[in-house]
């Protein structure tokens, strides 16, 4: 963990400069750090991964279980900086990381992600591992407040939507801690929060539920029975939400987790 004085010097003899386009802003907050490590320890992983190490703001938390730690950085510069630590590091976009493969190479699916994410990343990378299997028992993962707030919106809320749906239908949530822009080198003009994710079992189709959703969201403004009827049948359509007293003037930001799932089992039989 280091001070915004003490990351400067650190950055500035490694040579690396942070990236605007790589979202880049180093924790810097101790307090912040200490709470997301002791989560992520006390959830007592088999195997955990690290997107976007930085210069240890977390990593350091975890070195001395190093024999399970991979960390995963598309900068060479730092990919080359913790190379010289002798840790296991991946370079690559964690957007374009084969996940599924990685991952099946455990011999325990008790795995865990951590991550200040990139902000840019954020909301396709919980979709993404959403979908996989088999995927991270636990994520504990740094977003902009903004995001967060969709994860966690209720259902007619306004930010209510195909993230907030996918996320919760295949984790449990819970918020851990809020990070203000001062919290962070160089300083982002938007607040974060960490959130808390465990995988729950699931027998629903995970790809098949997820494009339901987004077709779902398609149009917000179009009523869920019009937006479904790009891909089924009216008529079936009109039965299915009769039969579920789904008031066919509804829109998806309507409708709860339940009744999704519901409606996407009914109608994919």
């Amino acid at each position: 963990m280091h001070t915004k004085k003490e990351l400067s010097e650190k950055l500035l003899q490694a040579k690396i400069v942070p990236l605007k386009s790589l979202g880049q802003n180093f924790l810097v907050n101790k307090e912040i750090c200490e709470k997301i490590i002791n989560k992520a320890k006390s959830l007592k992983p088999d195997f955990i991964y690290e997107i976007g190490p930085g210069l240890g703001a977390l990593t350091s938390g975890f070195l001395d279980e190093q024999s399970k730690l991979v960390l995963v950085e598309l900068d060479k510069g730092l990919v080359e900086y913790w190379q010289k630590q002798n840790l296991n590091i991946i370079h690559a976009d964690a957007l374009k990381l084969n996940w599924s493969e990685l991952l099946k190479q455990h011999s325990s699916d008790n795995t865990l992600l951590v991550s200040n994410l990139p902000y840019s990343i954020a909301a396709s990378l919980v979709i993404e591992l959403s979908e996989l299997s088999p995927t991270f028992k636990f994520m504990v993962l740094m977003f902009q407040k903004e995001v967060a707030l969709r994860i966690l919106a209720k259902v007619r809320d306004e930010d209510y939507g195909f993230l907030t749906v996918v996320a919760n239908t295949f984790w449990r949530i819970e918020k851990l801690i809020d990070a203000g822009p001062q919290d962070f080198y160089p300083v982002p003009h938007v607040g974060s929060r960490v959130l808390c994710f465990t995988k729950q079992d699931t027998s629903i189709d995970k790809s098949k539920f997820i494009n339901f959703v987004k077709l779902s969201f398609s149009q917000r403004r179009k009523y869920l029975i019009k937006n479904l009827s790009q891909q089924f049948d009216l008529s079936m359509l009109e039965k299915t939400f009769s039969n579920l007293g789904i008031n066919p003037k509804s829109r998806a930001q309507d409708i709860d987790l339940l009744v999704f799932e519901r409606l996407f089992k009914n109608l994919s039989i």
